[in-house]
């Protein structure tokens, strides 16, 4: 559901955009004596919509996908979360004693986007239902109007008085008619007038305006409030109409000024008609723009629109990203881990050393899929062996932080070396909750052979593993190079301090001579101590 509300505004963000840089980018080429034609025009039109309404889309799938970009829920401000939190939140009973605060304090946002929400769907449904009642109405009353003539599923009638001409389409299955031409009854005295009405309205089934008109008003609906998008629908309404007219002119099957007379004769007849039916469209407001453009040159820039268009994807790509990120929330700055760290650190624990990697990685875990996704099953199978595995880390006089390792390692999942769940430790993949690798395991006194497998055995394995972490501290005398040994074994930490000059992993990472396995287990440590990141 967070994704659907974060697609739509993402939409809302994007649509105005797209309006404002397809009208600039038209009237640049107009003033530059580059004017498109009309049809051009309409296609680029269409196209901005269409870039608006996917380029979002394309932008969520990608995040999905990757780990890139990462967001963070605004509502749970880590900054204002972290005031509220004790200052340790690790024993059970501190954190059971944080989870009021935390629910009284999203309590009125929860209920602002409640109310909003119910807001929303009350304004679509009285919208919608309206557009759509007066919609299935007009079908009704085309029904009982005189037909001039039907051609397979498309039907010529004769409107109402005062009505002006118009067309509408309408999904049906079946032999019915679904494309209705309406054309005012007077126009039955002028056969001509009658002539070119007929194929204006024919023109708009051909263009598949009427199908778009009835797409419009769906969008329309969803977007009531949305001031953007009824400018948009009504610019592409007074787009269609033109690129009708240029069509007619351009293929030679009315005359300009035969045209123009019937365009005049209709502004006569009906000069206060009122708009066509929602869900339609036709020939209601003649203009003398429309007059004008049919003397006007038309220009046919072959490769106009594709251009145009490709550059407004190029442009509004950024302002997708921007938008979805807008939606859905932001990262968490330097300053915000910093604060969650200090706020949330147990004492005599594994202390977390906040750096640009671990700000990074704890991004990738609490603002993208496929890191909330990893997170939530880990603190889920946490829940299961977290008495046992403490209970072990303690009796070697180990911090219960590291706990973290079989987070990140495993998802606290006891897997064989061959199962493909992921994992979020760099290098060789190993098996069980703690992920040793064959020859450490064996160095630690488990065994691993053809018949039997002792790192699938969370007990023996948890020791084995607090053995090794105890034995990486007493040599480093330093949790994140004894993390970084775990990952990447001695001889790879000994040579990193050998040519880096420094005991600082964060120096050591950023030269190159150690990975961010560190940073990776920090970032999990603090989502483990602050689960609420992950709501």
């Amino acid at each position: 559901m967070s994704a659907l509300v974060s697609l739509y505004l993402a939409v809302a963000l994007v649509l105005p955009v797209a309006l404002l840089l397809a009208w600039g980018a038209m009237a640049v080429l107009a003033r530059l004596g580059w004017a498109l034609s009309a049809r051009q025009a309409l296609k680029v039109g269409r196209g901005a919509l269409l870039l608006a309404l996917v380029l979002p889309l394309l932008v969520m799938g990608a995040r999905a996908l990757s780990p890139a970009g990462p967001l963070f829920d605004f509502e749970r401000s880590v900054a204002r979360q972290a005031q509220r939190l004790p200052s340790a939140v690790w024993t059970a009973s501190a954190v059971g004693n944080a989870a009021p605060a935390a629910s009284q304090a999203t309590a009125v946002p929860v209920g602002v986007w409640m109310g909003l929400s119910g807001a929303w769907l009350v304004g679509v449904a009285l919208f919608l239902g309206r557009a759509l009642w007066r919609h299935q109405g007009l079908l009704r009353r085309l029904e009982r109007l005189p037909r001039v003539r039907s051609v397979r599923r498309v039907a010529v009638v004769l409107g109402e008085d005062g009505t002006p001409a118009f067309s509408a389409w309408f999904p049906r299955w079946g032999s019915r008619p679904s494309a209705w031409v309406v054309v005012p009854a007077a126009l039955l005295e002028d056969p001509e007038a009658l002539r070119l009405t007929v194929l204006h309205e024919l023109q708009h089934h051909r263009q598949r305006d009427t199908h778009l008109a009835l797409g419009r008003l769906w969008l329309t609906g969803l977007f009531f409030w949305h001031p953007a998008v009824h400018v948009l629908s009504r610019w592409l309404a007074s787009l269609q109409e033109l690129a009708c007219d240029e069509a007619l002119v351009a293929s030679g099957r009315a005359q300009a000024q035969a045209y123009a007379r019937c365009l005049l004769q209709a502004a006569l007849r009906l000069p206060g008609a009122q708009p066509v039916p929602a869900g339609a469209t036709g020939m209601s407001h003649p203009t003398q723009r429309r007059i004008h453009m049919l003397f006007q040159p038309r220009p046919r820039r072959t490769h106009a629109v594709p251009a145009l268009l490709a550059a407004l994807s190029l442009l509004l790509l950024p302002v997708a990203v921007l938008a979805q990120g807008a939606a859905k929330g932001r990262t968490v700055t330097r300053a915000e881990v910093e604060a969650l760290a200090r706020t949330s650190q147990p004492q005599g624990d594994v202390s977390i050393v906040v750096d640009d990697k671990v700000v990074e990685n704890l991004n990738k875990l609490i603002g993208t899929e496929k890191g909330r996704a990893f997170m939530k099953r880990a603190l889920e199978n946490l829940g299961t062996h977290r008495a046992a595995m403490t209970s072990t880390l303690k009796a070697k006089g180990l911090p219960e932080g590291l706990l973290a390792v079989a987070v990140v390692e495993s998802a606290v999942t006891n897997m064989p070396q061959t199962d493909g769940r992921p994992s979020l430790a760099p290098g060789m993949r190993g098996a069980g909750v703690w992920m040793f690798i064959p020859e450490t395991a064996r160095r630690y006194g488990l065994e691993v052979s053809a018949t039997k497998d002792e790192r699938l055995d969370v007990a023996r394995e948890t020791q084995a593993a607090a053995t090794l972490l105890s034995d990486l501290h007493a040599r480093y005398q330093d949790w994140r190079l004894a993390l970084a040994a775990y990952n990447q074994g001695e001889r790879k930490v000994d040579q990193a301090l050998s040519e880096g000059g420094s005991r600082d992993t964060t120096v050591l990472h950023t030269a190159g001579h150690l990975n961010d396995y560190p940073a990776t287990v920090q970032a999990g440590l603090l989502v483990v101590r602050n689960p609420h990141l992950l709501d």
